[in-house]
């Protein structure tokens, strides 16, 4: 069925907003225009990554389809609570309509980071409970690492 290859691939592509690959460049492009958000949202990341892991190591609940743990990278990819996806898109989102309190940005950071939490589990990689334990991470990560002076 093409429409539903079609629907995955939307969502694969949008669960790519809680990675590396979206976060690194937008914190940089922040270094440029704004280095107190930049600034802030690196040590909320990394805070953020250091949490979430050791969280999948005292709790390795199975994803939805089971992957090998075979080593340590691979116990840490196969843990499904919480979703570090949604765990990140949440902090940084949070931490960016801190600064920016546009009432239209703020409506699409909040949709963004609700369509990123939805595709990790429309992709089968977490339950609800898992994306709910990630906003709910990421939002308390983020308020304390705004509120940490440097």
């Amino acid at each position: 069925m093409p429409g539903k290859n079609a629907l995955r691939n939307l969502f694969w592509a949008i669960s790519l907003l809680g990675t590396p690959f979206f976060y690194i460049p937008a914190t940089a492009y922040f270094l440029k225009v704004n280095p107190n958000l930049a600034v802030s949202l690196i040590f909320i990341l990394v805070f953020n990554e250091v949490v979430c892991g050791a969280v999948k190591f005292v709790y390795p609940k199975e994803r939805p389809i089971p992957m090998p743990r075979n080593n340590f990278f691979q116990k840490y990819l196969a843990g499904s609570f919480p979703s570090v996806h949604t765990a990140r898109i949440t902090s940084f989102s949070t931490a960016v309509i801190s600064f920016y309190t546009d009432k239209m940005l703020v409506l699409i950071v909040l949709l963004v980071v609700i369509c990123v939490g939805y595709s990790r589990i429309y992709l089968k990689k977490h339950y609800f409970i898992d994306v709910l334990a990630g906003f709910l991470i990421g939002t308390v990560i983020s308020i304390l690492g705004l509120n940490i002076q440097f």
